[in-house]
């Protein structure tokens, strides 16, 4: 199954999980939300400033948290949202490390900027895809809890659940990647 494919289907179970079949559209919505967001965030990667680019990515992940939840009608504090997303960065750290390492690269004019943009673009666009698809299945996992109602308390550690998680996290993160590189093309 594709990445596009699983998170259509994690999108599908949710809208299931929150009692919204009525709203046949809104599965790929929702998908569509993710992956718009990953394609925003490659755009991070060409910000010439070391870190800029980084935070960049980082935000386009949030709204993309807010786009979902809006999406689905959930009203979430914004300093959860950003506690939360900043939690999915710091478990995705092996690849944020690699980020950080590439943006550093932009300190050299010219080729480093153009090096590191190449290098992030994958990167950025895997780790914003994966973010929504955890981001996703914690919300879906809420749902199933707690008979389609959605608790912010619990967001948290929801997320904490599905990123345990950590070898199917790396082959979506990889496989996404793989799909960047060939659709690059």
């Amino acid at each position: 199954m594709s990445t596009d494919q699983k998170i259509l289907r994690v999108a599908v179970d949710l809208v299931e999980a929150l009692n919204k079949q009525a709203d046949k559209l809104l599965p790929g919505e929702l998908s569509n939300v993710v992956k718009t967001h990953s394609a925003l965030a490659v755009g991070s990667s060409w910000i010439p400033i070391p870190g800029a680019d980084v935070a960049a990515a980082a935000v386009s992940i949030w709204g993309m948290y807010v786009r979902i939840n809006s999406k689905i009608g959930l009203s979430i504090k914004e300093n959860v949202l950003k506690t939360i997303a900043s939690g999915v960065a710091t478990n995705l750290a092996a690849y944020g490390v690699g980020m950080a390492a590439a943006s550093a690269l932009k300190f050299i004019p010219g080729i480093g900027t153009i090096g590191s943009a190449i290098i992030m673009s994958a990167l950025v666009y895997a780790l914003t895809l994966a973010s929504g698809y955890v981001y996703l299945k914690a919300l879906l996992l809420l749902a199933r809890k707690g008979n389609g109602v959605i608790s912010e308390a619990n967001l948290g550690e929801a997320v904490k659940e599905v990123l345990k998680e950590s070898d199917s996290l790396k082959s979506f993160i990889n496989e996404a990647k793989g799909d960047y590189k060939k659709n690059k093309s």
